[in-house]
């Protein structure tokens, strides 16, 4: 009877070791994972610049996934919906590249390039404004005529 006992005290405890192992593996594998991260923002990269757009995206998804606070592939991705003419999608990438990084400047100035897309010269300008004032260079163009 003792080595009954004793068998199934040891088959329990090689079970919860094995559960507490797989939730250990799965807490890992759930959390950011910037290498992930990192290897498809590298492709959306990739995609991107040979205008394979669509790629890009499903690359800059999966590179949020593995760490939602990418900046880089949320203005990336962004700039793919825009060449896609998904702009209202673009644009709320844009917005949330600076929520996560407020120095950002190339958001502030994509953001003024769509509302000037969609003749709302008075957001373009704010946005172009605060894109010179954080040190955008080449601003001139895009502010002269601002009031």
């Amino acid at each position: 009877i003792f080595f009954v006992y004793l068998r199934k005290f040891i088959l329990m405890r090689n079970i919860f070791k094995t559960l507490a192992f797989a939730g250990l593996v799965f807490l890992v594998s759930c959390g950011n994972n910037i290498e992930k991260s990192r290897l498809h923002f590298d492709k959306g990269m990739d995609y991107h610049y040979s205008s394979q757009f669509e790629e890009a995206v499903e690359q800059f998804n999966e590179a949020i996934k593995y760490q939602a606070d990418n900046h880089e592939a949320y203005f990336y991705r962004g700039c793919a919906k825009y060449n896609m003419f998904q702009r209202e999608e673009a644009l709320q990438d844009y917005l949330k590249t600076i929520e996560i990084n407020p120095d950002y400047l190339q958001a502030y100035f994509n953001l003024g390039l769509y509302y000037r897309s969609i003749n709302d010269y008075d957001m373009a300008c704010y946005y172009f404004k605060i894109a010179e004032a954080k040190g955008r260079p080449n601003m001139e163009d895009y502010t002269k005529h601002c009031r």
